[in-house]
């Protein structure tokens, strides 16, 4: 893929679309590319990250327990894999195997740091987005609560 179209994919995630078109550009440059077949498990539960990946190509099933596939999400063109990887070292909660054969860019944390350094109003449209991103979360999970409890 040529950089504008690693730039184009870039922008569907919502995170990274925040940082802006030349940061993302940086982004394409750096980033690795890495072919997954089938099967393949592109990263499991509990693994301590040190990247994100973003799907050019392919699907992947995102799963709490790879040996069980009754609760799976699918991940497709566009999506990033991992995103709070970029930014904490906290242990993956799933696991991402390939459904068939696919593409993905990996974008390593040392990378999105150095990166974020050198462009500050990017790194502060990132922490206002996660900032966002978490407020919404809180306030979903507020509404279950209340939801459940006026069941229960």
């Amino acid at each position: 893929m040529s950089i504008d179209e690693d730039i184009a994919i870039l922008e569907q995630v919502p995170m990274l679309r925040v940082l802006g078109r030349g940061t993302l550009r940086m982004i394409a440059v750096a980033a690795e590319t890495r072919q997954v077949q089938t099967g393949e498990m592109l990263f499991a539960p509990a693994e301590k990250p040190d990247c994100a990946f973003v799907v050019q190509e392919g699907m992947f099933a995102l799963n709490i327990d790879p040996e069980n596939s009754s609760r799976v999400i699918e991940a497709g063109p566009g999506t990033m894999l991992g995103e709070f990887a970029l930014i904490t070292e906290a242990a993956r909660p799933l696991s991402a195997i390939a459904q068939q054969p696919s593409i993905v860019m990996r974008i390593s944390r040392s990378m999105f740091m150095k990166i974020l350094e050198g462009d500050a109003d990017a790194a502060v449209r990132l922490r206002d987005y996660v900032a966002r991103r978490t407020r919404q979360s809180v306030a979903d999970l507020l509404v279950m609560k209340d939801a459940f409890d006026q069941k229960g």
